[in-house]
């Protein structure tokens, strides 16, 4: 007499009979790898808030470049191996800076600063500035003119 084998066997079927048809696995669902830009980019975020309670946004771009948006003019960008940024002090001509770093906590820390800057002027002279604002970098990097 055949036992009855055990519910959820998958090599069973009703009656205790063993096939040997072996199934293939189905293959693993994998999810699309973010860039390093994009990974970058979220490290950076994290670390603007857990250590200077600054939150932010990341936003990946067709270049496959990343920017962490922190404030209106503040946008820091990222290919996954360096940090840039127009920075809200002026030179001495009165031309906007660019400001760059090669590590994460440099680069969080002179954003903190920066942030810190902008916090305190009026929104309306940010918007006058020369300072990017996330929608024109966006509508730029996906939009293309006719």
């Amino acid at each position: 007499m055949n036992a009855t084998p055990p519910q959820g066997d998958p090599m069973s079927r009703r009656g205790g009979r063993h096939t040997s048809q072996a199934y293939a696995a189905a293959p693993p669902v994998t999810e699309p790898s973010e860039s390093q830009a994009a990974v970058r980019a979220v490290e950076l975020s994290a670390v603007l808030d857990d250590v200077y309670g600054i939150p932010s946004d990341v936003h990946e771009l067709a270049s496959g470049n990343a920017i962490v948006s922190l404030y209106y003019g503040l946008l820091a960008y990222t290919d996954g191996e360096t940090f840039w940024w127009t920075s809200p002090e002026l030179s001495d001509a009165g031309s906007p800076l660019l400001s760059s770093e090669l590590t994460l906590p440099a680069a969080a820390e002179q954003l903190a600063r920066h942030y810190r800057i902008l916090r305190v002027r009026p929104a309306t002279s940010i918007l006058e500035s020369e300072l990017p604002l996330l929608a024109d970098v966006l509508t730029a990097d996906h939009v293309v003119p006719r």
